[in-house]
């Protein structure tokens, strides 16, 4: 079974229509969701871009490979089993295209086409160099960063030269070639677009496909900043007073969804190509994202921070002869579950020595109506966990269906909201529930001295 993982960067979980977002258009998105399974509480274990995918890649917490955020926290990166190391050992084709955020190393892949956010030189990346031959001369082909990075910007590149496109266009010849030539092997594609990583610089038509007025303002926005840890201020600061600004506000979001939409119809092309090449009924193809985007809710940019729209992602998975079309799950689920899923699935063993794999495999047994044996997708977990950061910026989340508690290191903060009651989570009932504090705080802290980082508990 070939397997085909799409990824857009910092895709918020309700930025598509099929789970209720009535003002944006993801019509393939929702095809894909429509033949296969949405899961609607699926998580990151970390929300920032390295920590969150080198856990998924290899099925541990940042406790294990040392990236507590976009650094590693020692001089030398722990070597450790990867899906890619381990499909790549079992006979299938890897490829990577687009952002991997990998630092230089391919962790498994045959070969990857690389499509960075800041390269350090030309000659790294594979699409600014496509931009070289082809005579475009820009600096900056995902938008202008530092002081414009949440200013609303679009950008003059035509849409066949956008990262979008060549990261769908780069997708499609290897699954053209890959057929053609080694069409007996099994493959494993990662397509993986920056989008929709701030500065949301949308090409045309796409800047002009949602109107500002039409946007919602973000939920919270005015929440004070001494009711947030002073280690995430940096969050508030990189809205640049956008909150403050609801004709700007509202322009951003347009131009977020402009780029949701984008992606969607590269999504779209994508899946008409892998249908026309006789391969979709033969592949497992995977939608889900890094980490969600705070798009100025609670007064905030950017992921990093315990909240829903950062810790949230959409994850959708079409399996032939698993999934059934039109299935939706509200199981707790995580990015670090796509690992020990997909080789219990194939039947291959984990070759690490390092412990056992994180998260959990969503792959069950289950017996049909007329008693045959056969499989479903989902998990029975009651709690899961999210964690960032060391030293005095480090926190902890414990999500349970209906409940969160955040606990900060920094000033010894705690949070706990009712999801059910307070979706938006503005209402802290840390004071008003003191005894479900203490169990979510002593639960978080046994978790701690297992999976967390040796400096946290004193």
């Amino acid at each position: 079974m070939n397997i085909l993982l799409l990824m857009a960067d910092q895709f918020r979980f309700d930025a598509i229509r099929c789970i209720g977002n009535q003002r944006i258009q993801t019509p393939h998105l929702d095809t894909l969701a429509a033949s296969g399974k949405l899961f609607t509480h699926a998580f990151t274990p970390s929300p920032v871009c390295v920590a969150a995918r080198m856990s998924m890649i290899t099925g541990q917490r940042i406790s294990r490979t040392h990236f507590v955020d976009n650094q590693c926290l020692s001089p030398a990166t722990p070597v450790l089993p990867t899906l890619m190391t381990t499909l790549h050992d079992a006979g299938y084709r890897t490829q990577a295209v687009g952002k991997m955020h990998f630092q230089g190393k391919h962790y498994g892949f045959h070969d990857i086409k690389t499509q960075e956010e800041c390269p350090r030189v030309r000659i790294d990346d594979d699409y600014l160099m496509f931009l070289k031959e082809n005579g475009i001369p820009t600096r900056f082909p995902h938008g202008y960063r530092n002081l414009l990075y949440f200013q609303p910007q679009t950008t003059a590149l035509p849409e066949q030269f956008t990262p979008e496109t060549w990261v769908t266009d780069q997708s499609i010849q290897f699954l053209t070639d890959h057929l053609r030539y080694c069409g007996s092997q099994p493959f494993f594609l990662w397509s993986s677009w920056i989008a929709l990583h701030p500065p949301f610089a949308a090409c045309s038509p796409y800047d002009q496909m949602y109107s500002p007025d039409d946007m919602d303002l973000p939920d919270y926005m005015n929440r004070p900043l001494s009711d947030l840890p002073e280690t995430i201020w940096s969050s508030r600061a990189r809205l640049d007073g956008a909150h403050h600004d609801p004709e700007r506000m509202r322009r951003i979001k347009a131009l977020y969804y402009g780029k949701v939409s984008h992606v969607d119809a590269c999504i779209g092309r994508l899946m008409q190509h892998l249908d026309q090449l006789g391969l979709f009924e033969n592949t497992i193809v995977i939608f889900t994202s890094d980490h969600g985007e705070m798009l100025g809710d609670h007064g905030l940019a950017q992921k990093q921070v315990p909240y829903e729209a950062s810790i949230r992602i959409p994850f959708i998975i079409r399996w032939p002869h698993m999934t059934q079309p039109g299935q939706i799950s509200h199981d707790l689920v995580s990015l670090l579950d796509l690992f020990p899923t997909l080789i219990e699935a194939m039947e291959l063993p984990y070759p690490g020595d390092v412990g056992d794999l994180a998260g959990e495999s969503l792959y069950r047994s289950q017996v049909e109506a007329d008693n045959s044996s056969g499989h479903r997708l989902g998990t029975d977990r009651e709690r899961i966990f999210i964690d960032l950061y060391s030293g005095k910026q480090r926190w902890v989340a414990v999500r349970s269906r209906q409940q969160k508690y955040v606990a900060w290191a920094s000033g010894e903060r705690e949070e706990l909201y009712d999801l059910a009651a307070d979706p938006q989570e503005h209402h802290n009932l840390v004071c008003q529930q003191p005894e479900q504090t203490a169990s979510f705080r002593t639960e978080m802290a046994n978790w701690e001295r297992i999976n967390g980082l040796p400096d946290t508990l004193d």
